[in-house]
């Protein structure tokens, strides 16, 4: 039931968010305007989110689940009572962003609630799975089907209210979260309620380390997430609606790699997953990048010729590459999402588990919320390509520096040892 509810919410989520940036692009035209979309869907991840995490830690969370969702779907019905005007779709993003905050603390938290430690890289890796299929469907299905097929932002919001009172009724069939009992690495709370995440991490240089990959690969996302439109527009000459089919892809890529990392978390050194995922996410970025280019110099390979001949309308070798270097790229990304994950999950107390994972969702927020903004400005100023080879290399760079382990990190792990 937690699958169930997590899916639904996502779905609708999902969809919300893609129409949304949608909604921005037709009226303005602006990847900086589309950025600031963005950043009003992650910035409440940042004060909400600890609150949150707190709530999830101290209260019972179905009920909070529940509430998550009822708050969504009554955001989605004053949407289709208001005017829709450009400023209503910020107003609409924050909303919903910060009641998701509640929704996911509590629903993070569930998880090493119901789940043995020794299946917490399965679970991780079927929630992850989850939340793929949710993606796929909500900006590939049922955002074109409702925004562009019938032509209606208000039909569209008044099926994911549907959707996020479904999710609220499956959240009150999750099962007891009682568990047997674990031993508890790290200590108890210390500090001020709302740096007791931060304290934890602090504690256990493994957990800091995953929180990192997490916050940088999380940054990443939140970051091109405000290019993609602009990206598919620009770069592969197709509109965002049509384009968003070249990302489906990635959803196959990230079932494999969850898959595989999931069994490979217990297994392998987590510095070498990590590793390994970092670096082929930098490298096949960096060819979406330049998806052109290398379109075309591939093509001048005989056996690779066929490429220059694709031509669909817009759709041509470049765009099919695109898709081709997203499946690798969800692969990338599930290896380091769920490598990451399991470490939190395995070592972080069960009563501080909403709040480990709020405070690394507000480490995301806070590191890409200036990023996504210069992103969107110099996008519209010195093209999106150049900015997100930009992005590639910081990527690669802070990834580098966190493998190597900062020096405040290693004083930190002589005082735990």
């Amino acid at each position: 039931m937690l699958c169930y509810t997590r899916f639904t919410s996502r779905l609708a989520q999902n969809a919300l968010n893609f129409a949304l940036v949608l909604l921005i692009v037709d009226e303005t035209g602006k990847a900086f305007l589309s950025s600031l979309l963005v950043l009003a869907l992650v910035v409440p991840a940042t004060v909400a989110g600890i609150v949150a995490g707190t709530a999830a830690d101290a209260l019972p969370k179905r009920p909070l689940i529940l509430l998550g969702n009822l708050v969504r779907a009554g955001v989605c019905v004053l949407f289709i009572l208001g005017s829709g005007s450009v400023v209503s779709y910020y107003v609409v993003a924050v909303a919903l962003a910060t009641a998701t905050q509640f929704a996911a603390s509590a629903e993070g938290a569930t998880l090493p609630a119901i789940v043995s430690r020794n299946e917490l890289a399965r679970a991780n890796a079927i929630g992850q799975a989850v939340g793929g299929v949710a993606q796929l469907l909500g900006l590939a299905v049922l955002t074109p089907l409702l925004l562009r097929l019938v032509g209606s932002s208000q039909v569209l919001f008044g099926v994911c209210a549907a959707l996020f009172a479904v999710a609220a009724f499956q959240a009150l069939l999750i099962g007891s979260t009682r568990t047997e009992l674990r031993r508890e690495i790290g200590g108890g709370a210390t500090g001020r309620w709302w740096l007791t995440g931060w304290h934890q991490m602090r504690s256990d240089p493994a957990v800091m380390h995953a929180a990192i990959e997490l916050t940088l690969i999380s940054s990443a996302l939140i970051i091109l997430s405000g290019l993609i439109p602009k990206f598919i527009e620009d770069v592969l000459g197709l509109p965002v609606d049509v384009g968003a089919v070249i990302l489906m892809p990635a959803a196959i890529g990230v079932a494999i790699g969850l898959r595989i990392a999931g069994f490979l978390a217990h297994r392998v050194p987590h510095s070498l997953l990590s590793t390994f995922g970092f670096m082929a996410f930098v490298v096949l970025l960096a060819l979406l990048c330049f998806v052109n280019p290398v379109a075309e110099f591939l093509s001048g390979y005989e056996v690779l010729s066929w490429l220059g001949n694709v031509s669909i309308g817009n759709f041509d070798g470049g765009g099919l590459l695109a898709m081709a270097l997203m499946l690798p790229l969800g692969f990338a990304f599930a290896v380091v999402s769920v490598a990451a994950q399991t470490v939190i999950n395995d070592r972080v107390p069960l009563h501080l588990q909403g709040r480990v994972g709020a405070t690394q969702a507000a480490m995301a927020a806070l590191a890409s919320s200036a990023p996504v903004l210069a992103a969107g400005f110099l996008s519209d100023l010195i093209g999106v390509t150049i900015v997100m080879a930009l992005v590639a290399g910081l990527i690669g760079l802070v990834a580098v520096g966190n493998i190597r382990q900062p020096r405040w990190l290693q004083a930190d792990a002589s005082g735990t040892a």
